[in-house]
């Protein structure tokens, strides 16, 4: 089977030859990666883990070309960040809500809010021409729900689905209507080899939900299902990303008719892989799964080789699963033996399952 048809297989829950593989790594892996292995590009590099994946992204998805060269960033959005550093590399870090303290619909209506054509596809036909032996994913923004933490500020938007509703609603439809412009306009235009569109939007803890089911109904609900519906429109896979917790808003995301599901936090509360496949491997195919917390960290390479055989046989089992990291970017405290025995495992090991 090609690269391509081992995913479609997966989301479509059917067995294939192999269970097929995804990756992504800080930019500090990959440079270790690259020098380690003598390579130079980042497609000999997914040629020499064998990932079945390429994902592409807009230009200016966070912020412009110009802005990502400074210390402090200016977006789209509004909000601003700032590189962090820490032991092996730097993050980018939320450093200013500009309506945080701003409390009153005039001051949702006076943002200054962008229009869908600040996100650039026009590479995309020709990126997704040049990996079309992959199953290439197509990335348009974040959830409006992820956007509007960020903007407004995380314990704002909390308070704002507890005591002021209409705020919050008002908040997260108008980012939400950018954004479904956004996903249409690629659709439309730019969308010609793409297999799956994919959707990043964290409303978990390790422990949980940051909220109620309810309020999940009430504001994420109604806009997931439009995303969904547009990208199902066009005859292409949905995949959320969603840390954490996620086991009961599970239910809803299906509803919404998400097809795939990231990145499978296996140590959160409620994650156990083998409930997750016996009560919604029917409907939704997993991607991820592979423990960064623990195992990929400290492990021995032998003990991740024995988590990716079990992952696969789990998840695995009657298709509905594509191996990669329990987070989407493999950190840099993980060794690169465990990385390298990791993917040599999922691309050589066959489950009693397949034939």
């Amino acid at each position: 089977m090609t690269s391509k048809e081992r995913v479609l297989a997966a989301v479509a829950h059917r067995e294939s030859d192999l269970t097929p593989i995804t990756f992504d790594a800080e930019k500090e892996v990959y440079s270790a990666l690259y020098e380690r292995l003598g390579l130079k590009s980042k497609e000999a590099l997914f040629d020499a883990l064998h990932v079945d994946t390429w994902m592409i992204l807009p230009e200016s998805f966070i912020c412009t070309p110009e802005e990502s060269r400074k210390e402090q960033k200016n977006t789209p959005w509004g909000y601003q960040l700032r590189r962090v550093a820490y032991s092996g590399g730097s993050y980018d870090e939320v450093c200013l809500n500009p309506l945080a303290e701003k409390d009153s619909l005039a001051d949702l209506k006076a943002h200054r809010w962008p229009t869908a054509d600040h996100l650039d596809f026009t590479h995309f036909p020709q990126e997704a021409r040049a990996h079309s032996d992959r199953a290439v994913i197509g990335v348009f923004t974040w959830g409006a729900y992820f956007i509007a933490s960020y903007v407004r500020g995380l314990e704002h938007l909390l308070m704002d689905f507890a005591e002021r509703p209409a705020y919050a609603e008002t908040l997260i439809r108008t980012i939400s209507e950018i954004s479904l412009e956004a996903l249409e306009r690629m659709l439309t235009s730019y969308g010609e080899g793409i297999d799956i569109i994919y959707m990043a939007d964290d409303y978990c803890s390790q422990q949980g939900p940051l909220f109620s089911p309810a309020t999940f109904r009430q504001f994420v609900l109604p806009y997931l299902r439009k995303v969904v519906d547009a990208t199902h429109k066009r005859r292409k896979k949905f995949l959320l990303h969603c840390c954490g917790a996620v086991r009961p808003l599970l239910p809803m995301i299906i509803e919404a008719g998400v097809d795939m599901l990231e990145p499978i936090q296996v140590r959160a509360e409620g994650m156990n892989p083998a409930l997750l496949k016996r009560d919604f491997g029917k409907d939704l195919c997993f991607y991820g799964g592979v423990d960064l917390q623990q195992l990929l960290c400290r492990g021995t390479p032998q003990q991740v080789a024995a988590e990716v055989k079990n992952l696969i046989d789990c998840l695995g089992q009657d298709g509905g699963y594509v191996l990669g990291p329990g987070h989407t970017y493999i950190q840099v405290d993980a060794p690169l033996e465990n990385i390298l025995m990791m993917y040599e495992t999922a691309a050589t090991y066959r489950s009693s399952g397949r034939v």
